[in-house]
């Protein structure tokens, strides 16, 4: 019964490791459970039978414990606000691009973003709301309490989207750049670029707001 336990939950962990693949390559409408089942070495019916349908094992893979430990360890880190943006796009750069070490469920939230599902407001929810709660607060920490709300929303949404253009725009990135690979030395200059262009925006804008 032991073994048999052990080897229902291994068939588990399998299909859970191969939806987020899935999900993130394909996105929630064109992933197929045949695909995911295939890649999992587990029959068909195990998706109903772990998960009760595809939604479930979607619902199930959306997991953004790494996304949420990493804003933890960003407020927790002892450092300017400057230095604390710079470490999280770099962080959340990696999780988006990395394909080695990187976050599937952050690559599914991105897709999700680019092309809604039902499981959007599940994201939404669990991951990019706090996500924007903690992105303006270190926003506003660079800023000064003087930006106002819309202004700091814009900040917010510029340097997420420059974070996503990456992700997003890969198939056309790569068409104007065949030897175009995201290395984690590249990411991290990406990153870098990114988070010194965001401080130099916020900064400027803070500036303007103070001279009104």
């Amino acid at each position: 019964m032991i073994e048999a336990n052990s080897a229902s939950e291994q068939t588990r962990t399998r299909l859970l490791e191969a939806a987020r693949e899935v999900f993130s390559q394909h996105g929630f409408q064109s992933a197929t459970v045949r695909e995911i089942c295939r890649r999992a070495d587990a029959n068909v019916a195990a998706v109903s039978y772990h998960f009760g349908s595809k939604d479930g094992l979607l619902a199930e893979a959306l997991n953004f414990a790494p996304l949420k430990a990493m804003q933890l360890a960003n407020i927790q880190t002892v450092a300017s606000p400057e230095m604390r943006l710079h470490l999280f796009i770099r962080d959340f750069m990696l999780m988006l691009l990395d394909e080695t070490n990187g976050s599937p469920p952050c690559r599914i939230m991105a897709r999700e973003l680019a092309d809604p599902t039902p499981a959007l407001d599940k994201i939404v929810r669990e991951a990019i709301a706090p996500l924007h709660e903690f992105l303006g607060k270190l926003v506003r920490e660079i800023a000064g309490d003087g930006i106002a709300e819309a202004e700091l929303r814009r900040c917010m949404y510029s340097i997420l989207g420059q974070c996503l253009y990456y992700r997003h725009s890969h198939p056309v990135l790569q068409r104007l750049h065949p030897k175009l690979r995201y290395s984690r030395k590249k990411i991290e200059a990406i990153a870098a670029h990114i988070a010194d262009f965001s401080v130099a925006g916020i900064r400027h804008i803070s500036g303007k707001t103070g001279a009104g």
